[in-house]
């Protein structure tokens, strides 16, 4: 039931690692997140991870000037080295031990933390090796530990920054609805080498109005949010995935938060698919990934973030603040994704004019989570409107972010003109005829018009509707390998002399009546492309609703991103403290005595409210020998088909396959008193 004995020698990284507070090790969690993925099992594992060359490579790349210099002279000190031992200005004496500190807190240092310039600490042995070639930061003489300030200058009309970047924001989500609700009728096809074709990326372009970049950029980011995706089949497309029938209908500020946590963490070569520099690379196609992307916009931020609110820091003065900030970067990298990180954030609405919003400083507090990221970005994105303005001209012009119905009515019924603060629709005989074909009258459809409308409809808009209503029905087609009817004779003449007559199988019954050996499908196009608006008739006689098909994609795997979530950091730094135990203590918490079998996504919605709220689980399990037992788990991260969480019985952190989960049950949803242990997991451990 004890830990590691506090007063035995300190010998490696792991040592260290178990005797830091839980503070500490959650601050060494944030500040090394690669060593978390995959999740260790323990804390001589985690430290293992800290301790390889890749990871440490890593943490040393993203070191600023003052801590690299401070780093390599204590590398090439005798070990253990302590802070006394390189030369410093006596003014820099203070700074110089905060650095040792913070080099002990991502753990590239490690012994007793340092709290005096004569405390020795040891440097983790691949951070040595990697700076091994480095060159000589100096020749004795004392390290310049001073970092550039930050320049910037007062921004005009300061205040009305956040208000800027909430339009921009909402922006952001209607060109988003608009991509996937122009592909949920018009899926692009995928290439057999996979991704976009150039004829659908300029699709895009022109439909949302921006240049190819932007508009692959787009396209990126809802497939990075799981909003498309590829739908798998023999002659594969793109479409809006499942999970995006469930955002469309959030208020824009629960939809912008997933799009800009997942542009944290993007790390595909958007620019290469459209830069045309030697081979150009398909948008959503196999695209190469780099880490050092998301690591780079990351500090781009932090230190936009650092600017005093209300000010600017001019690109070249950020520029040289970020060369000191990351020494080690590729300065061509520094300045490609500075700009791309201004260029993109200004579009979500994270930048504007250069400076942090709101809401770019609530999105990398690591303090915030998604849900209170959105309740933020309600607070500053535009008011949901529930109106729209009808004018003359036949537009529809809403002062605002369309409420999910208000947004539902206005695709049905017209078509987007121009999207921004304020979205104008256009009602073209088309759309209304659209609108018919989806089982409205022209009655209930005027109705829903006025319902919604902020002011009088206009006659011209009534009048489009009610002649579009006399053209509709006017052509019926039957769907039993078919027939087509119309009171009007002389049209049924004409198209039993139509050049497609004989292909469709067309044989006149009735002065009003075709059959056809074509199936009701063929007739309804035939029908449409000689200008009529048919209506299809079911078995009975009943007229049917002629809707456009809306294809959805599966919804693609999510993988939890380890390190950024608070939630997460708190509970694998509390499941690795428990996994210290000698001995796991005994379950002191009621377990029910029958667990109920559920289906796998009601499973992973009971763990994924564990996980948030850190409760205690109780889980149906099946072995590889497919017998069943009962465990207590604290759930720590749920990554595709699998958890990772602390097992009760077993004393560590372990991995369970969702599939292998039969049911779970909170512990807060037990009502039994409680006992010592469950049978279950006593038997497992004898």
């Amino acid at each position: 039931m004890s830990t590691k004995s506090p007063t035995a020698k300190m010998r490696s990284l792991a040592d260290d690692l178990r005797r830091r507070s839980d503070a500490e090790l959650r601050e060494f969690i944030r500040l090394r997140p690669d060593t978390v993925d995959p999740i260790p099992a323990d804390i001589a594992e985690l430290a293992s991870h800290a301790s390889s060359a890749g990871s440490a490579r890593r943490a040393i790349d993203g070191l600023a000037a003052p801590h690299l210099r401070m780093l390599t002279m204590l590398s090439r000190a005798s070990q253990p080295a302590t802070c006394a031992a390189v030369p410093v200005a006596a003014d820099q004496q203070a700074q110089a031990l905060e650095i040792v500190q913070q080099l002990w807190d991502a753990g590239l240092a490690w012994g007793t933390r340092p709290t005096s310039a004569e405390c020795e600490v040891n440097i983790v042995t691949a951070a040595r090796d990697a700076l091994a070639e480095a060159g000589d930061p100096g020749d004795g003489t004392p390290l310049d530990l001073a970092m550039v300030p930050i320049t910037s200058v007062p921004l005009s009309l300061s205040k009305t920054l956040d208000g800027q970047g909430g339009q921009h924001a909402l922006a952001a989500v209607t060109t988003v609805a608009a991509i996937a609700e122009h592909w949920s009728v018009n899926p692009p096809s995928c290439l057999k080498a996979g991704g976009l074709a150039v004829r659908d990326l300029n699709s895009v372009s022109e439909l949302i109005g921006t240049d190819e970049l932007t508009a692959a950029f787009w396209i990126e980011l809802a497939a990075q949010a799981r909003l498309i995706g590829r739908e798998d089949s023999q002659n594969a497309f793109f479409a809006p995935t499942v999970y995006y029938d469930t955002w469309r209908l959030l208020d824009p500020g629960h939809q912008w938060a997933p799009i800009a946590a997942a542009w944290l963490r993007m790390d595909r070569d958007v620019d290469g698919m459209t830069s045309g520099v030697g081979e150009r690379l398909s948008v959503l196609g196999e695209v190469p990934a780099h880490a050092w992307r998301p690591e780079l916009r990351a500090a781009v931020l932090q230190l936009l973030d650092e600017v005093p609110v209300g000010e600017v820091c001019e690109f070249p003065e950020l520029l040289a603040a970020l060369a000191v900030r990351r020494p080690r970067a590729q300065v061509d990298r520094v300045r490609f994704m500075a700009e791309a990180t201004i260029r993109e954030a200004d579009l979500l609405g994270i930048v504007a004019r250069g400076a942090m919003t709101g809401l770019g400083r609530a999105l990398i507090d690591h303090r915030v989570r998604e849900e209170q990221l959105a309740a933020v970005a309600s607070s500053i994105l535009p008011p949901v409107a529930e109106e729209f303005v009808a004018q003359a001209d036949l537009t529809l012009v809403v002062p605002g972010p369309p409420s999910p119905a208000l947004r539902q009515l206005l695709n049905l019924v017209a078509d987007v003109e121009s999207t921004g603060g304020a979205a104008v629709f256009r009602v073209t005989p088309e759309s209304a005829a659209r609108a018919l074909a989806g089982g409205l009258s022209p009655a209930d459809l005027i109705t829903e018009l006025k319902t919604k409308s902020a002011t009088p409809l206009p006659q011209p808009l009534e009048y489009l509707i009610n002649d579009a209503a006399r053209r509709h029905g006017g052509v019926r087609v039957g769907a039993a390998n078919a027939w087509i009817s119309s009171d009007d004779e002389a049209l049924i003449a004409a198209m039993l002399t139509h050049p497609q007559a004989t292909e469709l199988g067309l044989t006149r019954i009735a002065p009003s009546v075709i059959v056809s050996t074509a199936g009701g499908d063929a007739l309804l196009s035939f029908a449409a492309s000689l200008g009529h608006i048919p209506t299809l008739v079911g078995d009975g006689g009943e007229s049917i609703a002629v809707t456009r098909p809306a294809h959805r994609a599966p919804d693609p795997m999510q993988t939890v991103e380890a390190g950024i979530d608070e939630v997460f950091v708190v509970a694998l730094a509390t499941a690795l403290r428990r996994s210290e135990l000698d001995e796991p203590p005994g379950i002191s918490i009621a377990a029910p005595h029958e667990l109920p079998r559920m289906p796998t996504a009601a499973t992973a919605q009971v763990l994924r409210r564990a996980q948030t709220t850190q409760t205690p689980v109780w889980v149906g399990y099946a072995d590889n020998a497919g017998s069943m037992s009962r465990r207590l788990v604290d759930v720590v991260a749920a990554d595709g088909g699998a958890i990772s969480a602390f097992d009760h019985s077993h004393g560590r952190i372990r991995t369970l396959v969702l599939s292998r989960i039969t049911g779970a049950v909170l512990a807060d949803d037990v009502n039994l008193p409680p006992i010592d242990e469950d049978y279950d997991t006593a038997k497992e451990r004898q």
